[in-house]
Parts: structure tokens; sequence; C-alpha cells
């Protein structure tokens, strides 16, 4: 069976600035961590985090969600943009930190699931 590259690509936005992180699944995987665009760091991925990776993509469902009703006192802190792209299919993905602890928390768990295992790569986060 062929298999095709998956690059995944994450960014935050928090009140401290950007992070983003840029995830390549191939036959040599690695991880780059960029703040503001620099660099960090960039390191290789054990088949264990690929297998991670893989599990999370796999059990992704696109959430369906109604917009929070304003004035609620709702404060997002941090929002959040994930990119899943292969040869065959191209995902993206938006959400705030609201999204992920209100009535829409079942809808993003798959999507900030994904999102954990990416962050949980930056070893030195």
């Amino acid at each position: 069976m062929k298999t095709y590259p998956i690059a995944l690509e994450l960014t935050v936005w928090e009140d401290l600035g950007l992070n983003q992180y840029e995830v390549t699944i191939d036959e040599a995987s690695k991880i780059s961590i960029k703040r503001t665009d620099d660099v960090l760091r960039t390191r290789d991925l054990t088949g264990n985090e690929v297998g991670a990776l893989i599990a999370a993509i796999e059990s992704l469902r696109v959430p369906v969600s109604e917009e929070s009703l304003s004035g609620q006192g709702n404060k997002v802190l941090t929002s959040y943009e994930l990119i899943v792209e292969s040869a065959h299919f191209s995902l993206e993905f938006n959400w705030e930190d609201v999204d992920t602890n209100g009535a829409n928390s079942k809808a993003f768990e798959s999507v900030a699931a994904l999102a954990a295992v990416v962050v949980s790569l930056d070893l030195a986060h």
C-alpha cells in the first residue's frame, strides 16, 4: 500500500504571543517549534510519537457547533488554528479556548485532543 506524507501545522495565539508547531509525518518524521516566526528547535519524531499522531488524526471528527452567545462574560484567552494536509485531504480547524470549555466542548474534543498531542511533542514546553 502506498503511503503519503502528512503535514500538520498548529498555530496558538496567546496573550504572550504566537506559538507555531509544524509536524511532518513521512519516512523521516520531524517537528519544528517556532515562536513568532523564529525557529526555536527542530527534532526527529520517534515511532511512538508518530503512532500517537496518526491515532489522533484517525479519530478526528469535524466539529459542528453553534456560536456562543455574546455578553456571557466569556473571555478568550487562547485561540487555535490547526491544518492537517496530505495528498488526498486537507482539513482546517479554528477554535478558541471557550469552545473547548463550554457547551461546545464535545464538538471540539477530537480536534483539541490532536492539538494536545502536537503540543506535548514540544519537550521543552
